[in-house]
């Protein structure tokens, strides 16, 4: 069903309290409508879950342990002084968000974490905004109301990773998988690489795959903003990213905003 939403909810233990306010978020913005539905997937407690008919809520087993030797997981290791973190794998990502898609029952598809909310005018913004499209990204806010990587270049040309002008689009565009919209059966036959977890850019891996199969569009009439102010010290707020987005700016004629 081509007219209808999809959201899929990826959470984890102990977030309940921020998966409520997501969800809140949705059911105010779909009020008036049937054709949508909710899919929370993760370890959520049955005795704080929102019963209504939209809302489907799918447990799998957080314990998703491998050996796992990676740069990252040392770093995390050492932050957190855990041996667990440096031997084991956390945080089966893609496999959730796979998992979510299969179980949805409409084609128009929104992927995102458990600490992102849809703002008011989300759904007229992607109904003035039109279905054509595979992969749709629209404006994602930080708590602070400071612009998100939502609009990226991946690996531009002598620059690298940086925000994009809203209006201009390159060949080297990157989508953040804390959130995305995108049709399911676009999806289904590029599904994200289950041998990455949390921390393992399996957003990366999956732009660089479907952007030599489809042209991603923006949409600037809806937007979604972050329940919780995500730390300032990581893109797109690092200098690199700071510097490479002044640099893609000035290489479309346009004028770096403050952000």
């Amino acid at each position: 069903m081509d007219n209808g939403w999809s959201f899929c909810i990826v959470t984890a233990p102990k977030n309940d309290d921020i998966v409520l306010k997501n969800i809140s978020t949705i059911l105010s913005e779909f009020i008036t409508e049937k054709n949508y539905e909710i899919i929370v997937i993760g370890k959520t407690k049955k005795t704080v879950r929102i019963d209504h008919h939209n809302i489907t809520y799918i447990d799998i087993n957080e314990d998703f342990y491998f050996p796992n030797f990676s740069w990252n997981n040392i770093k995390r290791a050492i932050k957190e002084k855990s041996i667990k973190r440096l031997l084991f794998k956390y945080g089966p990502i893609s496999y959730k968000k796979n998992y979510a898609a299969k179980q949805a029952k409409y084609n128009k598809l929104c992927i995102m974490h458990d600490y992102v909310g849809l703002e008011k005018g989300w759904l007229s913004g992607f109904n003035n905004f039109g279905n054509n499209w595979d992969v749709s990204m629209n404006i994602i806010l930080n708590q602070d109301n400071t612009r998100y990587r939502d609009w990226c270049a991946w690996d531009y040309p002598d620059i690298g990773p940086g925000l994009l002008p809203y209006e201009h689009y390159v060949k080297q565009m990157y989508i953040s998988g804390t959130y995305f919209c995108v049709k399911r059966k676009f999806f289904i036959e590029n599904l994200l690489n289950e041998s990455l977890f949390w921390g393992e850019a399996e957003d990366i891996e999956w732009s660089l795959r479907v952007r030599e199969k489809t042209q991603f569009k923006m949409n600037i009439h809806s937007k979604v903003k972050f329940l919780k102010l995500k730390p300032k010290d990581h893109p797109p707020y690092t200098q690199e990213w700071i510097e490479n987005t002044q640099k893609l700016y000035s290489l479309q004629g346009n004028i770096v905003s403050k952000r």
